[in-house]
């Protein structure tokens, strides 16, 4: 029982760093100084957030590999998986994103 366990941790950790570079680059599109005073409204939030999940669809798309569920013993049918695997890589995206507002709300505080 300790190797599906083990795999689906390796998993994780690799949909964290694949979560970063999504991250990085929807936040790039975002970077301009009069996009980042707009950003907090929530329409642009939607959109970055949209964003981000259309980005993790497509890398789920084109890298079979990429499965949350690659190499467990954990049976799901095949549009499941993809649509798991694309949602988690999501959220891993946002958890990164929330992550550094924290620092950076945490850095303004002293």
């Amino acid at each position: 029982m300790a190797m599906p366990i083990s795999q689906l941790w390796d998993n994780l950790m690799l949909f964290l760093v694949i979560g970063i570079f999504i991250e990085l680059a929807v936040s790039a599109i975002f970077s301009v100084r009069i996009i980042d005073d707009l950003l907090n409204t929530t329409l642009l939030r939607s959109v970055k957030n949209a964003l981000v999940l259309i980005a993790a669809f497509g890398v789920c798309a084109k890298i079979e590999q990429l499965r949350f569920l690659h190499g467990t013993k954990i049976a799901v049918p095949e549009m499941i998986h993809y649509i798991l695997s694309s949602l988690v890589l999501a959220r891993m995206a946002n958890l990164v994103h929330d992550f550094i507002n924290y620092l950076k709300a945490r850095s303004k505080g002293m």
